[in-house]
């Protein structure tokens, strides 16, 4: 149970930031209707709720304040215009974040372990985000909110809200990091945080991908999607260590794979596998998809700098029939698909990432979405060095809708050479996989 202690709201320190608004481009554009991500992050801390009201919440406010004067289109919101023109990011002096201080009485250390957990409770520690809008004025929807949440003498769990239009994993880890930072440093910490860089030129469109995207993505129905936690799912989480990646690597044996490609191409087949195990049912020949992004900043030409705040990604679909993933080696055929993927569409992209943009949107268009999986998180983002003042982060969850199958891939909290793999599915299935999945890893390293 979570019983709110406060709620408040955080601006800018004010007069520090102008007016401002931000063009949506077409890296932005798909990302209009997606459920809100919710993004938490778990620290063990045994202080206090006295400690916690008086010291870790005025300081939380504070930093949060001097971080969103450098990040300030969070504070703002996502305008829909009533004459169906493009969205744009809108940053108004005043505009603020919704972040609610709480208390919950479950079992932390439960909460923010690996094993299978149930999925209701973790929909608590994230805030709903609200669109407004009145009859003749435009749909208005916040960027951002947070919820911190206290657990009786274990931890705290600090919880976001966000909606994707914003940005990507990379602009909004920048963000938190630099929250962090200036949490626990002092405002002095402000100086020495690299800017976010928001100049919206820098992402060229010679081919026409801002109108076919918003053609697209356009038409869509604008409204807020809330995600509406099952009691039949539950979440764990997997570590492969690296004696674990090479097992796998070994059985591949393709120098062109990637640790990338071989993690999300036995994951994905094990996902399969566990399907077909606890009573899907699907063709032989019926096609899979599996779909991942890539970061475009290094790759685009000019290259677009890595402090662009935005989206900024290409997204990559991989396809076979059933039969290759179900089968026993059904990862080796995932890995190498996944591995030429990345090579034709991402590293030796001779036609750039312009025509990959396109090859996406006429991809998806096509897509039995019931039959796709797909990734979340880039290890090397190192999500769990957030230190708040109260050390590495312990867990990470990510919470998504259940009509959507997916894994996120995070570097390893204790080890730099080893990963975990975070999934959600219905009980059945997730014990399924479960086995598979630990098997094969025993089998696979003993090869």
């Amino acid at each position: 149970m979570v019983n709110v202690l406060e709620h408040c709201r955080i601006a800018p320190p004010p007069g520090s930031v102008d007016d401002s608004s931000l063009p949506l481009t077409f890296f932005d554009i798909p990302w209009l209707n997606f459920p809100f991500l919710k993004l938490l992050f778990f620290y063990e801390s045994s202080h206090s709720k006295a400690y916690f009201v008086e010291t870790i919440i005025p300081r939380l406010k504070h930093s949060l304040s001097l971080t969103l004067k450098l990040f300030f289109p969070l504070s703002g919101n996502l305008i829909f215009p009533t004459d169906g023109s493009t969205p744009e990011i809108r940053y108004m002096d005043g505009d603020s974040v919704s972040l609610v201080f709480a208390e919950c009485s479950s079992d932390f250390d439960h909460l923010s372990g690996n094993h299978q957990r149930h999925d209701t409770v973790f929909h608590s520690l994230a805030v709903q985000i609200s669109s407004t809008s009145t009859k003749f004025g435009p749909l208005v929807v916040p960027i951002l909110a947070i919820q911190v949440t206290k657990f009786p003498d274990a931890g705290i769990c600090i919880g976001f809200t966000l909606h994707h239009a914003a940005g990507d994993a990379n602009a909004f880890f920048r963000f938190v990091r630099s929250w962090a930072s200036i949490n626990k440093m002092g405002g002095e910490t402000e100086l020495r945080i690299e800017l976010p860089f928001y100049d919206r030129t820098v992402v060229r469109d010679p081919i026409g991908l801002h109108s076919a995207y918003w053609n697209h993505y356009g038409k869509m129905k604008n409204e807020v999607y809330h995600y509406q936690p099952s009691t039949d799912h539950v979440r764990a989480g997997f570590i492969l260590c690296r004696a674990d990646v090479q097992g796998l690597k070994r059985r591949v044996m393709s120098e062109q794979v990637s640790t990338f490609a071989v993690i999300c191409g036995y994951t994905w087949s094990c996902i399969i596998k566990a399907q077909v195990t606890s009573g899907e049912h699907f063709g032989e020949n019926e096609l899979q998809h599996f779909a991942f992004t890539a970061d475009c900043r290094a790759l685009s030409d000019p290259p677009i700098p890595a402090a662009y705040f935005g989206n900024c990604t290409m997204g990559v679909i991989v396809t076979t029939k059933s039969k290759h993933l179900i089968q026993e080696d059904g990862f080796t055929v995932a890995a190498k698909l996944i591995g030429e993927a990345i090579q034709e569409r991402v590293q030796k992209n001779k036609e750039g990432i312009l025509k990959g943009m396109q090859k996406w949107l006429q991809d998806s268009k096509s897509l039995n979405r019931t039959r796709m999986v797909s990734v979340a998180g880039f290890p090397r983002l190192n999500v769990y060095n957030m230190d708040f003042g109260l050390g590495r982060a312990k867990k990470r969850e990510q919470l998504i809708r259940e009509s959507v199958t997916f894994f996120t891939l995070n570097g390893s909290k204790d080890n730099v050479e080893d990963f975990e793999v975070g999934l959600h599915l219905p009980k059945a299935k997730m014990d399924a996989f479960l086995e598979i999945f630990n098997n094969g890893l025993k089998a696979h390293s003993s090869l």
